[in-house]
């Protein structure tokens, strides 16, 4: 059983980019371009969900920061 490493933003950002060049400049028959394209589509979830994340994890910082923040001055 092997452990893979979770891609990173950053890696499936330039994987994405590279497919989308080659389908754009590429002349591939119908079923590698469809290969291609759901792998892409795969690709940008991947990318979606980690936004996702870290859009969540931000709005988690923001509210703890701005609870602290709050008590912070009713205690002055």
């Amino acid at each position: 059983m092997s452990m893979s490493k979770e891609k990173g933003f950053t890696q499936l950002m330039s994987e994405l980019e590279a497919l989308v060049t080659k389908l754009e400049k590429e002349d591939q028959d119908l079923e590698d371009a469809l290969a291609d394209f759901e792998k892409g589509v795969g690709l940008f979830r991947e990318c979606q969900g980690k936004l996702q994340t870290v859009e969540a994890r931000m709005k988690i910082l923001r509210e703890e920061n701005d609870a602290f923040l709050l008590a912070d001055e009713e205690r002055s």
